[in-house]
This record gives structure tokens, C-alpha cells and sequence, in this order.
């Protein structure tokens, strides 16, 4: 895909361009993806221990989340974002378990219950898997445009690893930054593992 310059009109293109062709995915592949996902994270340093590991319900043809919530729910401890539709921009992350229900949000995206009991502190979270429309080869990311994670990844901890998954499709020569834009540790996809920040001995 071509180098685009960092104004709304050429974001809105690479994420038309990139939507567009995510959406016929079929869901078969799409699971198949995400087994992928799973087994690199299986065999990933920094997962050697349990770890509180923030994930998400995927959506829209994106890589399938099912196989690797399973996994953390199995060997880590899971939590999920809820969207705070009171402020904008505002998300929070809430422990999941096994037979918790997931309920959708106006943006049709499964979400846990928001009991106050289960809320985790950003400063809590020791890595987070980040959804993105596209990213390139500095770790640089483009979401959906809403900027909930940029806006919790502000919060967390230095130590927090942030990766991304996505397709291979979805890398692209040059992500346009804006000052706010947190870039990622790494990016797995179906093929490949990219490293650009290590957080691990």
C-alpha cells in the first residue's frame, strides 16, 4: 500500500481501504488467525507466568479474540474493555471469568459488566492486546479513530507490553501520528512476530 501523509483525510482512505477488505474475511479464517495469535503467545517469554492480560470481544472480520480469550482465561487472568458512554473517549477494563455474560454496547461490541467490584486499575495491567485498523514497521498504529486506547495507554505502567494483532494485510509502509498516538511493543500477525520494543529479560 502506498505512503500516506498524516492528514484526516488520508487516515479516513487507509482505514476505508483496510475496513473494507477485513470485512470479507470469513469467520472460518478468521478463527484460524487467531489460533495463530495463540500459539506465539504461548511461546512468548513474558507469558511464562500468570499475568493480568487485557483482551477484547473481536468484531467486524477482525483477527477472532475467541481463541485467545480462551487461552487467558486458562492460563492468565482476562479482563475486558467497557466503554464509559458518559465521557467521551473514556474506556475501563473489567475482570472476566468463565460464564460471566458479555452484553453489546450501542457500537454492537460484546462488553463485560461493569460491577465496580471488578474494575482493574491501569496501573494494574501487566500487558494489553490492542486491536488496530493498521499499523507499520515502527510499532506505529492506526485504530478506529475514537481514541479510547490511546487514552488508557496514557495510564498504565512503563512496564505494561502492548501488542497488537492484525492481519498481514494490514501492515502498511508509513502510519500517520498525531502527538496523542501511542505507538506498540509488538504486532503478531497470522505470519510474523515484530519486535520494537523488548519488555522482557
Amino acid at each position: 500500500m502506498a505512503e500516506y501523509k498524516g492528514n484526516k483525510e488520508f487516515r479516513k482512505k487507509i482505514r476505508q481501504e483496510i475496513l473494507k477488505q477485513r470485512r470479507t474475511i470469513p469467520d472460518e479464517d478468521a478463527y484460524k488467525a487467531g489460533l495463530n495469535i495463540v500459539k506465539v503467545l504461548k511461546e512468548h517469554p513474558f507469558f511464562t507466568s500468570k499475568k493480568i492480560v487485557a483482551s477484547y470481544v473481536s468484531t467486524g472480520g477482525e483477527i477472532s479474540t475467541s481463541p485467545l480469550n480462551d487461552y487467558l482465561l486458562d492460563a492468565h487472568d482476562l479482563i475486558l474493555p467497557f466503554i464509559n458512554i458518559n465521557v467521551k473517549g473514556s474506556m475501563d477494563f473489567y475482570s472476566f471469568k468463565k460464564g460471566d455474560p458479555l452484553i453489546e454496547n450501542r457500537f454492537h461490541i460484546l462488553e463485560p459488566e461493569n460491577k465496580k467490584e471488578n474494575l482493574i486499575r491501569p496501573d494494574l495491567i501487566d500487558a494489553i492486546v490492542v486491536p488496530l485498523v493498521a499499523f507499520d514497521n515502527r510499532g506505529n498504529r492506526m485504530g478506529m479513530g475514537g481514541g479510547y486506547y490511546d487514552r488508557m495507554l496514557k495510564k498504565i505502567s512503563a512496564e505494561c507490553l502492548l501488542i497488537g494483532i492484525a492481519y498481514d494485510f494490514q501492515l502498511i509502509d508509513n502510519v500517520p501520528t498525531e502527538s496523542w498516538d501511542m505507538p506498540l511493543d509488538e504486532v503478531i500477525t497470522p505470519t510474523a512476530h515484530y519486535i520494537y520494543n523488548k519488555k522482557w529479560p
